[in-house]
């Protein structure tokens, strides 16, 4: 496999799923970051780079049938046909099919992933509202306070640092 369709199978790897419980913060952060700015940018570039190993993949895999075409029934009979130029047809049809396949699914879930992305980050705004419109709308004080205190803050906040481990005391370290 070349360089970049290394590089594309590296981006179709990397479009896993984020588990549950990171979605909020992860996007949170996807939203708020100046960096994800340029990202995004870089991302588009990407994806028209992919686009065009797609076109490069449909053209060649196009060519291979066109050429398999003029021959009379797309195989030569047994008896004539040397086996090394068979396998060597057979090879390039299977990296050309290979080729289009991987970007064809790569361009599928870049183009999903951005819907998602977008649909996530329109959840996450309305129910940051809901919680402040219902927390707002209570009577209760508690839960007023339960409520400024859910995660609404900025990813930002959230960071929490290490805090170095004590050492352990002498009588502890003769029971180990």
């Amino acid at each position: 496999m070349t360089l970049y369709y290394s590089i594309v199978f590296g981006i179709l790897a990397a479009e896993l799923p984020v588990p549950t419980r990171w979605q909020k913060p992860v996007f949170r952060w996807l939203a708020t970051s100046p960096f994800m700015a340029h990202a995004q940018y870089v991302m588009r570039i990407v994806f028209a780079f992919i686009f065009v190993l797609f076109l490069d993949a449909v053209n060649t895999l196009r060519a291979f049938y066109d050429v398999v075409s003029e021959e009379e029934g797309g195989i030569p009979p047994a008896g004539n046909a040397d086996f090394r130029a068979q396998v060597g047809q057979a090879a390039k049809k299977f990296y050309a099919q290979r080729n289009l396949y991987l970007t064809g699914f790569t361009i599928l879930l870049l183009l999903i992933l951005g819907k998602i992305k977008a649909m996530s980050m329109d959840y996450i705004r309305l129910e940051d509202q809901y919680i402040e419109l219902e927390g707002s709308v209570s009577k209760d004080p508690a839960v007023r306070k339960a409520t400024k205190e859910i995660d609404t803050d900025p990813i930002d906040k959230k960071v929490t640092k290490l805090v170095p481990a004590e050492e352990p005391k002498k009588e502890d370290k003769k029971t180990i």
